[in-house]
């Protein structure tokens, strides 16, 4: 595997062999994946809780986002959420996702924007323990924890390519945000 493109590799701890494994799938692509590759990747994952452990940290102020992988193809997260920790309404803007519900149920709101920019709901859903939804990259949604106090939810991500942009939505007002090009941003949404 190569070690400059993966953080968990880098990192002080050592990977499990089942996620190694995986990770070396990631790996072998040299273009962006596309939906049935990424479908592929979340179907082939046979990861216990234990070997994503090291990855699996959470925050009291926001969800949080965790890398697990990257490369110049594709970005795998792990996300963890306390209870009433949801995400900005947002799209992926240039990338696919796969989203996997490790631990927990998620909730998913998908939007539709009016004709004048403003977005507003048209469905929400829930995603249990085992769900895989994979997003186009102009979809619009939110991701929620809307379970009982003390029920955390855990979400595996695969991007790609890796998610640099996104257009960040809100209810009050057709503005669009649109964050910069850094990396540190991803991590704050």
């Amino acid at each position: 595997m190569n070690d400059t493109l993966c953080a968990a590799a880098q990192s002080s701890f050592a990977l499990s062999p089942s996620l190694t494994a995986s990770l070396r799938q990631l790996d072998a692509y040299q273009a962006n994946l596309n939906i049935e590759q990424i479908q592929r990747f979340h179907d082939s994952l046979q990861l216990s809780p234990d070997d994503l452990l090291p990855f699996r940290q959470f925050s009291d102020e926001r969800y949080r986002r965790n890398q697990i992988y990257l490369s110049p193809w594709c970005e795998l997260l792990l996300l963890c959420w306390r209870s009433t920790q949801r995400s900005r309404i947002h799209n992926h803007r240039g990338s696919l996702c796969g989203l996997r519900v490790l631990q927990g149920t998620a909730t998913e709101t998908v939007f539709e924007r009016t004709d004048h920019g403003l977005v507003y709901a048209v469905e929400s859903h829930r995603l249990e323990s085992g769900s895989l939804t994979i997003n186009s990259h102009l979809d619009i949604h939110q991701i929620s924890n809307l379970q009982p106090y003390g029920d955390d939810l855990v979400t595996l991500h695969l991007y790609s390519p890796p998610l640099r942009k996104m257009e960040l939505f809100s209810l009050e007002s057709p503005q669009v945000e649109l964050p910069g090009d850094s990396i540190s941003w991803v991590y704050e949404i």
